[in-house]
């Protein structure tokens, strides 16, 4: 089976949940013998890999990809694949959906949070005209998309509720770590995210200040971009003297330092769903998010606090610094949880499952 993984950027150029969990089932595929293949638009400095196995648009465009349209057409006739993988509403989305009706091919969206779910507004400005056609493009490829996948059941409700269509859930999912888990001594409080005024790292940094009495490290690790925020941020930084700051670091080094963390932060407005989350339960470090809570997951199963507001969030994180029992038992069921449910191996059996039923093949043991 010929797969193609459609993102609009790769992890080289973006480290994003989108673009790491694309990468994760495009690995179990060719794990398991299949054809796969990734395109994405380029960057500066960003090549195409040696093996053909990820391919780039070029150039990538500040006009949402509108520019790398036809010659993502052509690519895809050129492919010419079973299934096209997409991840991320984006104009790329319908363009897939078009190509799948017009040859023998499967389309599968897969929701990376909830802005793929609902009908947006276009905001009116300058750009009004491109980014209306992306939109009308990425609402095509919902209608159209053979499958629609949704990483919790309340993206799935959107989508009936504001599409009229079914869709399955399929959790994110992760390399299964292999214990012990050492953690620090003093304990370490860990913020990991993209910096950008959503995800709200300066929420992070009045927690340090409140908690400045507290013997506890805080550490946030992130791609910062440039921009007036990172300004005010890095003022932040500067002034507190309890925190660190390493900057962007690789995969396996930011999840060794979640291994040794006592408790991971989540102050985004929104998500889907965090991949932080995961990282962390399967390495017993609770999570305390301030607003996000897919389907309640960390209430339900006693893995973390959905603590709903900053001065709850403050008292949440004193609270379960001193007492080192509680946290242990909750790192101990989160572990238990994520392994049970977000296991790479089995949710991308899952994939390579779908893909062949759409193709009418007998489903991959």
């Amino acid at each position: 089976m010929r797969i193609v993984f459609l993102l609009q950027v790769s992890r080289s150029v973006a480290m994003g949940g989108s673009e790491l969990q694309t990468e994760f089932i495009m690995n179990e595929a060719l794990n398991s013998g299949h054809d796969a293949v990734m395109i994405s638009d380029g960057g500066n400095g960003i090549a195409a890999s040696g093996d053909g196995r990820h391919l780039l648009l070029k150039p990538r465009s500040r006009l949402y990809a509108f520019r790398n349209i036809p010659s993502l057409i052509t690519l895809l006739k050129r492919l010419d694949p079973d299934i096209i993988y997409q991840r991320w509403r984006i104009p790329y989305t319908g363009v897939a959906a078009w190509h799948c009706r017009r040859r023998r091919a499967r389309m599968v969206f897969n929701a990376a949070g909830r802005s793929d779910v609902l009908k947006n507004r276009v905001p009116l400005n300058v750009f009004f005209p491109f980014r209306l056609f992306n939109e009308r493009l990425g609402r095509y490829g919902i209608r159209h998309a053979d499958q629609l996948v949704a990483q919790t059941k309340e993206q799935a409700r959107f989508f009936q509720s504001r599409f009229g269509r079914e869709s399955i859930v399929i959790p994110n999912g992760h390399p299964v770590p292999e214990p012990p888990f050492s953690k620090s001594s003093p304990p370490e409080v860990i913020w990991v995210s993209n910096i950008k005024p959503v995800k709200r790292l300066e929420l992070f940094l009045d927690l340090a200040h409140e908690l400045r009495d507290v013997d506890v490290r805080f550490l946030c690790i992130g791609r910062s971009p440039q921009s007036a925020y990172e300004r005010i941020i890095e003022k932040k930084i500067r002034t507190a003297s309890n925190v660190e700051f390493t900057g962007e670091l690789p995969l396996d080094e930011t999840c060794e330092k979640i291994a040794r963390a006592s408790l991971l932060i989540n102050t985004s407005r929104f998500e889907g769903f965090p991949n932080t989350f995961i990282q962390a339960w399967m390495r017993e470090t609770p999570v305390i998010s301030m607003s996000v809570d897919p389907d309640d997951i960390l209430m339900k199963n006693g893995i973390g606090i959905h603590s709903g507001g900053f001065e709850r969030m403050t008292r949440d994180v004193r609270d379960l610094l001193a007492d080192s029992e509680r946290r242990m038992k909750m790192g101990r069921r989160a572990r238990e949880y994520a392994v049970a449910r977000h296991d790479i191996r089995d949710i991308g059996r899952r994939y390579l499952e779908l893909f062949s039923r759409l193709m009418g093949e007998t489903p991959v043991s």
